[in-house]
């Protein structure tokens, strides 16, 4: 009995590896996806500081360098599902570092860029807010391959905090 691809994809995901093509002579497989930002909680959490520059780096191992054509990324708003601050990259653009079959990108996202940002509020004279979460963003990578196959994958939602320090 022929075993269905589905279950080989499935596989695949389980085993920290997306597949993106069927051809198993030309798939570009994409793992180990990762994110952090220069600000983080006294867990270790990373966040995005609403109210300051945040560098947000993400990176993902590849088999194949030659078989990625290019890759977008955005930031949604997780309640929202507001895209903002998209970046598209290719092998030729540069822009990221290229290690090791990891591709490493250093996003810098102005103040109030992130989805679920805090609008702009008047001038009051109060107490000095204290750090709060207004909310989560979840980055989303989209990576097209040489073969014209294409996989969007979403990191887990990153807080997002206002009033930081």
């Amino acid at each position: 009995m022929k075993k269905p691809l589905f279950a080989f994809t499935l596989l695949l995901v389980f085993a920290g590896c997306i597949p993106i093509g069927t051809n198993p002579a030309n798939t570009l497989l994409i793992s180990d996806l990762r994110y952090e930002s220069n600000f983080r909680d006294a867990s270790g959490r990373s966040y995005i500081c609403d109210n300051k520059i945040t560098t947000l780096t993400y990176s993902f191992r590849y088999n194949d360098f030659t078989r990625i054509a290019r890759w977008d990324s955005r930031l949604v708003g997780e309640t929202t599902g507001q895209a903002t601050h998209t970046l598209s990259m290719s092998k030729d653009t540069g822009g990221y570092l290229n290690q090791n079959n990891r591709i490493s990108v250093n996003w810098a996202l102005s103040q109030g860029t992130a989805p679920l940002s805090v609008s702009p509020q008047g001038i009051v004279v109060t107490p000095v807010p204290q750090p709060r979460q207004i909310g989560a963003t979840r980055l989303e990578l989209t990576v097209f391959a040489t073969n014209g196959s294409s996989a969007r994958l979403v990191f887990p939602g990153i807080p997002v905090i206002d009033n930081c320090p």
